[in-house]
């Protein structure tokens, strides 16, 4: 757990935009799929399919780094389907990369205990 950099967007999805963020989805699962160090990245939608939650796990700063270098391309797609509303950090990150998550709908939690099992 302590290595491990895990986030969550919560987001809205655009009125009448449900089958094209389902395509959106699905072209960024697979291109999430094929990064080295992401552990999760797992989307779940209400049942009136209008709120999206993503839960991100990835092994290290370094692989959410690499994960988040591609948001140049799919920030623009993500943000045609999904209002996002509120970005939660649970992890202890460095001031640097803390910065690409910086703005008014961020909140950071800071881990005090648990654990992970893999």
């Amino acid at each position: 757990m302590k290595n491990h950099v895990t986030w969550t967007v919560q987001g809205q999805i655009k009125e009448g935009k449900y089958d094209e963020f389902l395509l959106v989805m699905a072209r960024l699962v697979t291109l999430a799929k094929s990064e080295a160090g992401t552990l999760m990245y797992e989307w779940t939608v209400s049942e009136d399919k209008r709120s999206v939650h993503i839960y991100e796990r990835y092994q290290d700063e370094d692989a959410a780094k690499a994960h988040l270098a591609g948001w140049g391309e799919s920030g623009p797609l993500f943000l045609s389907v999904v209002d996002m509303d509120k970005v939660t950090v649970f992890s202890q990150l460095s001031e640097e990369f803390a910065q690409a998550f910086a703005g008014p709908s961020s909140v950071f939690m800071k881990p005090v205990g648990g654990f992970v099992k893999f």
